[in-house]
């Protein structure tokens, strides 16, 4: 009887069950090797529910991601559970907790992308493009105890980690870390839906990119059904353009000689019958191509798209590649948008001020206003570093040529249309504290309207520094007040975070 007992108690203590606490996958990087996605720190708890007290249930749930329901329901059971915390959680009776790691740490959320529930195979975005390689590195920590019948821990054997060292091979981004903080606490602070990329005006990198409302990975099924678009990434989808676009036709202006055209503008100007107000409904007066530039006159380009003619504008538009998707990597693309065709009077006055059926994604922006700040060159888009292999950087070797569109003497000119923009004209708030920035604002219609107010969609995109600009920043926002007052502050922070960290005297 005694050895049978043994036998037992042998076979009881062989019986081995195992918890998942976190899965790892192949690290994404910024262009510095800090993790941007994977080994991002974080705590996990194994609950045992014949030792967890009731009374601690609020504790746990303040700390966890989990619905009371749903903890309750697993604490209705005989099995341990593991839960993830938000921070280093307290000591709880009847909880074991361990350090560990996550994948995201909230930046650059649309562009990375996210995994399926297991967090293995990427669904969408840099983690569905490279979800093979990156599952090449996979790797799971958990913990394993001894179970009885019922699946409970039987005492007092404990828990015993499963830990192998997760790969630190991966991919690399152009992306940078702390640009991508400080442009998402910017947003954060002024822009509830919208979005804004910052991109090296002479190579195209990307160093950074983010799209409002961001959305949390552990939640995606929540989004699915949600009219606040959480999953799209409003940075490379299409908007509205409005008065950005008349960097195009200043561009056709000094290349057709006609830097010198004046108009006088009384509040609005008449096409086909109809009167287009200008946002200055008492009129800007008469003005050359700098001073309607800088504030920003609907009349006078109304009036000079009608001297320019619809073939010369879309030729320049073309140029600068509106109309076609902008490639980043794979299968990652920015909208194509949209490019009107040719019509009358009143669309050709619409085309001229950047509205009507105009439409292109805030990146496309960024690369027209980043072929202005580097001296007339269209940069190629690129996100791409190269891959991190046994602790060597691979790097992709592509090459980053991009073309001449423009001469260097017209990209000066618009150059200096820009920074009177923010030095004296509509760009006055996007101002940054140290030097000077050159930028354009924009109010695009949507034909939108909320409380009997139509919404607009508004802008601010610029360089920085003015005098020898390296860094171009776009931002966008839905139902704004005007590209000056709602994206400029935005502009002038970032301009401000790379004054003070990124500038050498």
């Amino acid at each position: 009887m005694g050895d049978n007992a043994n036998l037992s108690q042998k076979v009881i203590s062989s019986r081995k069950s195992s918890l998942i606490l976190y899965r790892t996958k192949g690290l994404i990087y910024d262009k510095n090797l800090q993790p941007i996605a994977g080994n991002q720190k974080c705590y996990y708890m194994v609950v045992d529910p014949r030792n967890f007290q009731r009374e601690s249930l609020d504790d746990l749930e303040n700390i966890c991601d989990e619905e009371r329901e749903d903890l309750l329901q697993k604490l209705g059971k005989e099995t341990p559970f593991v839960v993830k915390c938000k921070n280093k959680p307290p000591q709880i009776e009847g909880a074991t907790i361990y350090e560990g790691e996550e994948r995201y740490s909230g930046i650059a959320s649309h562009l990375l992308g996210y995994l399926d529930s297991d967090g293995q195979l990427g669904l969408s975005g840099i983690e569905k493009e490279f979800s093979d390689y990156l599952g090449l590195f996979s790797t799971e920590v958990g913990i394993q105890y001894s179970a009885d019948a019922l699946g409970g821990i039987i005492p007092p054997n404990g828990l015993e980690e499963q830990k192998e060292n997760p790969s630190k091979n991966g991919l690399i981004l152009t992306l940078d870390k702390e640009w991508c903080v400080a442009l998402e606490e910017a947003m954060k602070q002024h822009i509830e839906k919208g979005a804004a990329v910052i991109l090296d005006c002479k190579s195209g990198e990307m160093k950074s990119i983010c799209s409002r409302p961001d959305y949390e990975e552990e939640r995606i099924s929540d989004y699915l059904e949600s009219t606040e678009g959480e999953l799209i990434n409003r940075a490379l989808s299409s908007q509205a353009v409005g008065s950005v676009f008349k960097i195009i036709l200043a561009a056709c202006a000094l290349e057709r000689g006609l830097e010198g055209f004046t108009y006088s503008c009384s509040g609005g100007i008449v096409i086909s019958d109809q009167t287009i107000a200008c946002h200055n409904h008492s009129g800007h007066g008469a003005l050359g191509l700098a001073d309607a530039f800088a504030n920003s006159c609907n009349s006078y380009f109304i009036a000079l798209g009608q001297m320019l003619g619809y073939p010369c504008i879309k030729e320049m538009a073309e140029r600068f590649g509106f109309g076609e998707q902008i490639e980043i990597i794979g299968s990652i693309k920015a909208s194509a948008g949209i490019f009107p065709e040719e019509g009358g009077g009143l669309a050709l006055a619409n085309l001229s001020i950047g509205q009507g059926k105009l439409m292109a994604s805030p990146l496309q922006i960024a690369r027209m206003t980043a072929t202005v700040a580097n001296g007339g060159i269209l940069p190629d888009i690129t996100v791409y570093e190269g891959l991190y292999l046994s602790g060597k950087i691979k790097k992709s070797g592509e090459g980053r040529q991009g073309v001449r569109i423009l001469s260097e003497e017209v990209a000066r000119k618009l150059q200096s249309f820009c920074i009177q923009t923010v030095e004296k004209g509509t760009g006055a708030d996007a101002k940054p504290s140290k030097g000077n920035a050159g930028g354009k604002t924009s109010s695009a219609q949507t034909g939108i309207f909320k409380n009997e107010k139509e919404q607009l969609n508004v802008y601010f995109t610029g360089f920085y520094p003015a005098e020898d600009p390296q860094y171009v920043i776009t931002v966008f926002a839905e139902d704004g007040i005007s590209g000056g007052k709602t994206c400029g502050p935005v502009f002038r922070e970032i301009c401000d975070f790379i004054g003070e960290n990124c500038l050498t005297e």
